[in-house]
């Protein structure tokens, strides 16, 4: 009978991603033009929460669109079955053809063509990150088979007939499956990008490669990774005939291979589905199962991870403002804490350092009231973990105060955060607000 691993390697060589990619795409909230008209509108992980269609002249279309692809995803059906499910209401709505795209909200007016080259766009779009965010999160559940991921360029062909010369440079690379690397550059990597992302075994990879592991897998350091910002400017004509510009900075991480620097496309240096306590939370599992012993240089590339992400969850969520239950990663409890938990509240069995929010609460610390938190303390959380004053006790939980007052010296901003009520085995943010300084209790510091 073969042995438990063997099993899970045939398994997973053969079980595909599209239940995941359904459940990816099932959740997004729909945008209309209130809130999205230009694609730097919503940007990188925001795409995991919502979706939205640059130009869609109504909330009520974007809905449309996304039931249809949605149906397609479901169904495994090609663009051209979606296009026949969807042109006739683009037509009865008047977005189709050559047409003045309305923003009744923002006032906005701009030409546009939409025709079956602006359509598949939306659906290879759409189905392509449905899809990566489904192989994400199942490569991820069998990394301890197949910690190995091969980039996978593919090459000129029927397929591809317009491959990126920077994107072949990055076919075969090797990295293990917590490599930095795939936080900026899992594929796809631009719009139309036909490239991928492989699972192997150490078995597979000496055998493709006819090297040890060691010699084919790289390491990425933080000298790898390059950034560059250039900006965009954005021409809005509005329905009074005036003309309004804005320049938007968008900012990309490419990586260096050998000495050139490969950029993702603008706003695709993310991986798809990515941001998410699961994630964070198996990543987290992954990193520390040796022996036992945290690899701390994984840990602090989880906690920056969080920390770059989560600003972009909070803008999110206050425009939404639709909660379905999402839970995200908050940040991470400093390890110096952690140990005085778990000394001073050996019954909470806390099983992971990492922090989370529900996107109930960030809508209640939001909320409009004199004691509120405000949205860009909020946007700080990760830091604010990392270097506010903290106090446990049983009661009032896991607070985190701040370092400065507020009206005249006579409050101070706290956050608090005690058992998850569906998992009690790490800590949820239960709100934030201000408070008298003079309530902050010394004896229970930990921090």
């Amino acid at each position: 009978m073969p042995d438990e691993k063997l099993q899970k390697e045939l398994s997973m060589l053969f079980n595909l991603p599209h239940k995941k990619a359904i459940e990816y795409f099932e959740k997004k909230v729909a945008l209309g033009p209130k809130k999205h008209w230009d694609w730097t509108d919503t940007m990188r992980h925001a795409h995991d929460r919502v979706f939205v269609v640059a130009k869609a002249t109504s909330i009520d279309l974007v809905k449309d669109i996304h039931a249809s692809l949605l149906k397609a995803i479901k169904e495994g059906k090609p663009y051209q079955d979606f296009a026949n499910d969807i042109i006739p209401t683009l037509k009865e709505k008047g977005w189709w053809g050559n047409i003045d795209a309305v923003n009744k909200d923002q006032k906005l007016v701009k030409p546009i063509k939409v025709d079956h080259r602006r359509l598949r766009n939306i659906f290879n779009t759409n189905v392509k990150t449905a899809y990566a965010a489904g192989r994400y999160e199942r490569m991820m559940e069998d990394a301890d088979v197949a910690p190995y991921w091969r980039y996978v360029a593919v090459p000129k062909g029927a397929g591809n007939k317009n491959p990126r010369v920077e994107h072949a440079a990055l076919h075969n690379l090797v990295f293990r499956y917590d490599d930095p690397f795939w936080q900026t550059h899992y594929a796809p990597n631009g719009w139309g990008c036909h490239c991928t992302v492989s699972r192997m075994t150490k078995r597979t990879l000496e055998k493709k490669f006819g090297k040890p592991a060691n010699e084919v897998v790289r390491e990425s350091k933080p000298e790898d990774f390059v950034s560059k910002t250039e900006e965009i400017e954005r021409t809005h004509e509005k329905l009074d005939g005036t003309v309004e510009t804005q320049k938007v900075k968008v900012t990309t991480t490419g990586y260096k291979v050998g000495n050139t620097v490969i950029y993702p496309s603008q706003g695709w240096d993310y991986a798809p589905g990515s941001y998410s306590f699961d994630f964070n939370r198996m990543l987290e599992e992954k990193i520390t199962s040796d022996a036992g012993k945290a690899n701390l240089k994984m840990l602090e590339q989880l906690s920056d991870s969080i920390k770059k992400s989560f600003a972009n969850v909070i803008e999110q969520e206050s425009a939404i403002k639709i909660p379905i239950g999402n839970t995200f990663a908050a940040g991470m409890i400093p390890q110096d804490v952690f140990t005085k938990l778990a000394e001073k509240a050996p019954g909470l069995n806390l099983q992971t350092r990492i922090l989370t929010v529900s996107d109930k609460r960030i809508f209640h610390a939001l909320r409009s009231n004199h004691d509120a938190i405000p949205k860009d303390i909020l946007k700080q959380l990760p830091e604010i973990i990392s270097s506010w004053e903290c106090t446990y006790d049983g009661s009032k939980g896991l607070r985190f105060w701040s370092p400065f007052t507020i009206d005249n010296g006579e409050k101070r901003y706290i956050v608090v955060f005690k058992p998850d009520i569906r998992h009690a085995n790490h800590l949820s943010l239960q709100t934030g607000y201000s408070i008298n300084k003079d309530d902050f209790r010394e004896r229970n510091k930990l921090k």
